[in-house]
């Protein structure tokens, strides 16, 4: 009866001695100095942020449109996919990336391209109308519409500044425009809030 109480209490500590390494050990260095928002390289301050404003929540709406069911935000190392190739980052991912996000979008699928650094290739004008046909945008895209995101309305005065630049069919009649809505104007900053422009040790830069 001893020999098995001893069994259980060897067994007990091992499991015990496991889950604080895992767990403890593991939250201590995610909020240690390594994995800081800002440091200072070669005299330069690079300081790391999250999204605030009108990104957060058009971080919100990207959630909800399910966006993350078919885009990573991962920039894959070399050797490990042709990430760098495809010009979806000037860098591969690291971990002080999302040190500032309290919910990471990773993603598990990439039906269409990795967003990690989408904000340095595309301007507000390029998503607007890419959301509304993604089909006028890329020929082989396999995205939907989001064209409920934007209506159309009678032009008062001069257009609005963000009215979709829209041509052949999808011209609307004189007069009237097709604008974002609130929700779009938000995912788009979401969306141009993805940039990495900043260099980490970590991240070994492919020039």
């Amino acid at each position: 009866m001893k020999t098995f109480a001893a069994l259980i209490a060897i067994v007990f500590f091992g499991i015990s001695i496991s889950w604080f390494c895992l767990l403890v050990r593991g939250a201590n260095f995610l909020n240690s100095t390594e994995l800081e928002p800002s440091l200072t390289v070669s005299g330069d301050d690079v300081v790391i942020t999250g999204g605030e404003g009108l990104a957060a929540q058009g971080k919100q709406v990207y959630r909800e449109l399910g966006c993350v069911m078919c885009h990573t935000q991962q920039v894959r190392r070399p050797g490990y996919g042709g990430d760098l190739d495809r010009d979806w980052g000037s860098r591969q991912s690291v971990p002080r990336d999302y040190v500032l996000q309290e919910q990471v979008m990773m993603g598990g699928k990439r039906i269409g391209p990795d967003l990690s650094n989408v904000g340095a290739r595309h301007d507000a004008a390029w998503f607007f109308a890419h959301l509304n046909n993604p089909g006028s945008r890329s020929d082989a895209t396999t995205m939907p519409s989001y064209s409920f995101l934007f209506s159309e309305r009678e032009v008062s005065g001069t257009s609005a500044a963000n009215a979709l630049d829209l041509q052949g069919n999808e011209t609307p009649a004189d007069g009237f425009e097709v604008v974002p809505s609130d929700r779009a104007v938000a995912l788009v900053a979401y969306l141009q809030s993805l940039n990495l422009d900043y260099d980490l040790p970590e991240s070994k830069r492919v020039k």
